[in-house]
């Protein structure tokens, strides 16, 4: 084995573990513990539940003497009781609070699972399931009308699947045969119903998603034999689509959540849509906030990019079911949760010429694809192109002002109303890897700024001008403005105003606007981070990656978030070796949740 010197730095270190472990090494003089200590708070930075003391591909890391010597210390323990940190059988060494947080949620979601109530019997929901799929081919729906039929009597039910697979019309349907055999179910004869998402701009997205589905749910069903289920309908309010936060009732003050363990949620069913995006702390939080009687199912692509904060708590459950998936097996090491985790794969969105590269993202791409991409620079409707240096970004900006100049041109026209200026705005959308720096949305803003400036004679001297458009960067709760909305800066009869697409109480689109002076806080949108491009779609995209392949923010899930934000066309800036790099490095991280679902340990 390849040791590891307790008092090793690890050159990705920040200040804040550095400081971290110094302090652990000041009150307890062991620098074992304090390089251990250090590794977990680096860990948790980096997005892990916990920190590998040992690294159990390569076997590298503390030797058998310093594991003992850890173990031995009143300050670790193996999570039986309180102790600062938790050293486990595999040599996972985590903070208390991520201990906790994985060991609770995993119990939670077993016991959901373990206390499922008596399925109903298929004869039972067979005509149901025929009327709610009425019209739609059976094999492209097989999977949604499993989840369907697998929903009732369930207390944890996880739909997944890509863009455009049909996730809302599904949770819809499933919504409405809980509505249908409440009672057989176990809920109340008219079960409460809560929607919500990690942002608000997500809850938004949610809640116009919704009303549209309903309303297409409405259209199809057109027998007379259909007017009980149509009666249901109703029932599924998307009048508030809620954030987490608000949900929970989240209080700033304390940094503490009203609604827990000993407060839970009033409603019977909750729908929590966008769960890639949800971290440990925040799933554990959500499941002690749900009602052991009560529903709870989660919506998601667990190939997009993992939460900000610790954990890949949706990846690691979808994990916990694969191999278990293709199986015949029902005895006692089944997983779980077999039956109550559904990936839909069939996409709805016919002749897409990106489907093929977002489907061999989505399936981990082998070598042949990628060196096809690069020997075309195309796969369809991906473009690739050389992106190396400041100069060649510069470059692909003017080419993508060419390729766009007539929507460009539209925008820039005063006589372009809000709703034609913000969907022309939709038609193109360059999403960056980094934020700062002449590769990142900063730096590819200004580009543009000074471009437009020069060709459509925009003052630049002027912060705001007619066709600027923006991203709002932090929630406003009273204007009803979320991170990650976009609007646009146009110059009417009232003067300068930026106009955004909101949805009402309602879930119907309408325009409002804002003076500069009254927006929360906001960005030039011409370039946007991939992160906060996430739920959004275009009609077509410009991905910017570093050129640098070491840069640890290149993905796979990273790539795959900006392709499939495109409906019909995207292209990459990007060197060849960066793009290597981002198809073939996963984001794996450290932790023992899907462990847990899959032993019931």
């Amino acid at each position: 084995m390849n040791n590891r010197s307790p008092d090793a730095v690890n050159p990705e270190e920040r200040i804040v573990d550095q400081t971290f472990a110094h302090w652990v090494r000041e009150r307890t003089g062991s620098g074992v513990l304090a390089t251990a200590a250090g590794a977990a708070s680096l860990a948790e930075g980096m997005g892990h539940a916990c920190a590998w003391l040992v690294d159990p591909h390569t076997g590298a890391g503390f030797d058998q003497d310093a594991l003992d010597a850890l173990r031995q210390h009143a300050w670790v323990g193996d999570g039986s009781q309180f102790t600062p940190f938790v050293l486990d059988s595999r040599q996972r060494f985590y903070l208390w609070r991520n201990w906790q947080h994985e060991s609770k949620l995993a119990a939670s979601i077993l016991q959901r699972c373990a206390e499922r109530s008596q399925p109903i019997a298929i004869e039972m929901i067979a005509n149901d399931i025929q009327r709610l799929f009425a019209g739609t081919p059976a094999l492209p729906s097989e999977l949604q009308r499993a989840a369907v039929s697998a929903v009732p009597g369930s207390r944890f039910f996880v739909l997944t699947g890509g863009p455009g697979t049909g996730k809302t019309t599904t949770v819809l349907r499933m919504l409405l045969m809980l509505l249908r055999h409440a009672e057989a179910c176990g809920l109340p004869a008219h079960p409460s119903i809560a929607l919500a998402a990690p942002t608000g701009k997500a809850a938004q997205r949610l809640l116009q998603a919704v009303s549209q589905g309903k309303a297409d749910l409405q259209a199809s069903m057109t027998n007379d034999s259909d007017a009980d289920m149509l009666d249901l309908l109703p029932l599924i309010s998307h009048a508030d689509a809620r954030t987490l936060h608000r949900l929970l009732g989240y209080r700033p003050t304390d940094n503490a959540f009203a609604r827990g363990t000993l407060n839970p949620l009033p409603e019977d069913i909750v729908v929590v849509d966008e769960a890639s995006m949800i971290d440990l702390a925040m799933m554990r939080q959500l499941l002690d906030a749900v009602r052991p009687d009560a529903m709870l199912i989660l919506l998601g692509d667990p190939n997009q990019l993992a939460s900000v904060d610790a954990g890949s708590v949706l990846a690691d459950i979808v994990a916990s079911t694969s191999e278990h998936s293709s199986s015949s097996n029902t005895n006692e090491s089944a997983s779980p949760l077999r039956g109550q985790v559904v990936t839909l794969t069939h996409s709805w969105r016919a002749g897409s010429g990106l489907q093929r590269s977002i489907e061999a993202l989505r399936q981990s791409p082998d070598s042949a694809w990628l060196n096809a991409l690069l020997a075309n620079r195309a796969d369809g409707d991906l473009h690739v192109r050389r992106c190396i240096e400041s100069r060649d970004v510069q470059n692909h900006v003017d080419a993508w002002i060419e390729r766009h100049l007539s929507p460009l041109t539209a925008l820039m026209s005063s006589a372009i109303d809000a709703n034609e200026a913000l969907l022309q705005l939709r038609r193109m959308q360059i999403l960056c890897a980094l934020r700062d720096g002449p590769f990142g949305a900063q730096g590819i803003n200004a580009v543009m700024t000074r471009r437009l400036a020069v060709r459509f004679d925009i003052d630049v001297n002027r912060t705001w001008h007619h066709a600027r458009p923006v991203i709002i960067t932090r929630n406003d709760y009273a204007r009803g403005l979320f991170n990650g909305d976009v609007g646009i800066a146009l110059e009417g009869m009232d003067g300068l105003r930026v106009w955004f697409e909101l949805a009402d109480r309602d879930g119907n689109i309408g325009l409002r606007s804002f003076s500069p002076r009254t927006l929360p806080a906001h960005d030039t949108a011409w370039a946007i981070t991939i992160h906060r491009s996430q739920g959004s779609e275009y009609q077509g995209v410009a991905i910017v990656l570093p050129p640098d392949d070491d840069n640890r923010i290149l993905s796979r899930e990273l790539l795959y978030t900006a392709v499939s934000r495109a409906r019909s066309h995207a292209e990459i800036w990007c060197s060849d070796d960066s793009l290597k790099a981002a198809t073939n490095r996963f984001v794996d991280r450290h932790g023992g949740l899907g462990a847990r679902l899959r032993h019931r340990s």
